[in-house]
């Protein structure tokens, strides 16, 4: 009885030893990649199989739109990459290309920064769509001395730079989302200190 209860404790310890692999396998990641929606300021890199002429790289604009040679303007953000690749082909195969093989890659994500009183500050890619309450919890979540009901977002929109207060308090409290808001491309959000 005490060498069953001896094996048993070593199996475990084992098993609590072994690193933890998910159920799915390691290919994860590339599974993303496919869904992953595509956001204004992304670098994305469309390959059309053997057709060097349009095959690029291609900055998705503040309209959320690419410019590709013979499709002109073609809606990127808000797409899975996936979407869009199949799109792509079949626009290509609408017209120009018998059965084309279409690639398309993320090659740089967009980015928002995350500054002031959380505890992790720095830049995060924009991964999607993403709010001012889910950008500071990526960046760690607020310190013990910040203000969540006047957080700061900074914009620039062309040549202009704009700016809007969000009230993450009544998110935290109550679970309300009116005020929180959607995320743009290099947007700044500024989490102020409170004055007690």
């Amino acid at each position: 009885m005490a060498s069953r209860r001896i094996l048993s404790i070593g199996l475990l310890l084992i098993a609590a030893s072994l690193p933890l692999k998910p159920a799915w396998g390691e290919d994860v990641p590339a599974l993303h990649k496919q869904d992953y929606r595509i956001g204004i300021g992304d670098l994305l890199e469309i390959e059309v199989y053997d057709e060097p002429d349009l095959t690029r790289e291609a900055r998705v604009l503040t309209d959320g739109k690419i410019s590709l040679p013979l499709l002109g303007q073609v809606t990127a953000a808000g797409r899975t990459v996936q979407d869009l690749q199949d799109n792509v082909r079949d626009l290509l195969a609408a017209k120009y290309l018998v059965s084309p093989q279409v690639s398309v890659f993320v090659k740089e994500f967009s980015s928002i920064f995350v500054f002031g009183e959380v505890k992790n500050p720095g830049s995060f890619p924009l991964t999607g769509k993403m709010t001012v309450f889910e950008a500071i919890t990526l960046a760690g979540g607020f310190t013990e001395v910040a203000n969540p009901s006047k957080v700061k977002v900074i914009r620039t929109e062309g040549d202009q730079q704009i700016s809007f207060e969000v009230n993450i308090s009544d998110l935290t409290k109550k679970g309300d989302r009116k005020d929180d808001r959607d995320l743009h491309a290099n947007d700044r959000v500024i989490v102020p200190r409170s004055f007690f």
